[in-house]
């Protein structure tokens, strides 16, 4: 099973269908394409809070406005000072934000982390983390790194574990139709195994 399947599996039946074209405006403002999985669960949950501090904005929502959070974010990483980063890749150079191959924000959550991919023959997830000050790269797509960070694994730096046993919370952002109410779960699931 993919990891777009195992996630899904783990999220539950989604509350919207796909609809490509609200991604072709964003892309095209970005010039770059954003990753398949990560559109995919976008369409079909967001805008929406997962497990209480995950942030997913929607491209086509009016207040929780996908295009406008990156643009920002990008701006502000872009103008911040990069010191001493344990990210092997920019240790002789500082992080680029924005396309065309710099580092692209997908989300954000209230724990003070940013979620990033950059652009690339491989799937590759970075993330800020404002504790450390510090920034770290996964070699996985977006649905495997969701996965297995809801499964509790150690996906946001070290020691970063945020497993919330029983299924997975879906909270309604402000300002938006909520099908299901202001908050639902995904299906029923048993305890990772330890690692």
């Amino acid at each position: 099973m993919s990891y777009r399947e195992k996630l899904r599996t783990l999220s539950g039946t989604p509350l919207h269908r796909k609809n490509p074209e609200v991604w072709v405006a964003i892309e095209r403002s970005l010039g770059v394409g954003l990753p398949n999985d990560y559109k995919d669960f976008i369409d079909g949950y967001g805008p929406v809070r997962v497990n209480g501090h995950l942030h997913f904005d929607h491209p086509s929502h009016p207040v929780w406005d996908l295009a406008k959070w990156i643009a920002e974010t990008v701006e502000t990483y872009a103008a911040l000072d990069w010191v001493d980063l344990s990210c092997p890749e920019f240790a002789s150079e500082d992080p680029r934000f924005g396309a065309p191959n710099g580092l692209i924000p997908l989300f954000e959550s209230d724990r003070g982390e940013c979620f990033f991919f950059k652009p690339g023959a491989k799937p590759r997830m970075y993330v800020y983390v404002g504790a450390d000050d510090d920034i770290y790269r996964y070699d996985v797509g977006f649905a495997e790194w969701l996965y297995r960070y809801l499964q509790g694994e150690d996906m946001a730096g070290p020691n970063s574990s945020a497993y919330y046993p029983g299924p997975v919370r879906f909270d309604a952002l402000p300002h938006t139709e909520a099908p299901r109410g202001q908050f639902w779960f995904g299906p029923e699931r048993s305890e990772p195994t330890p690692q």
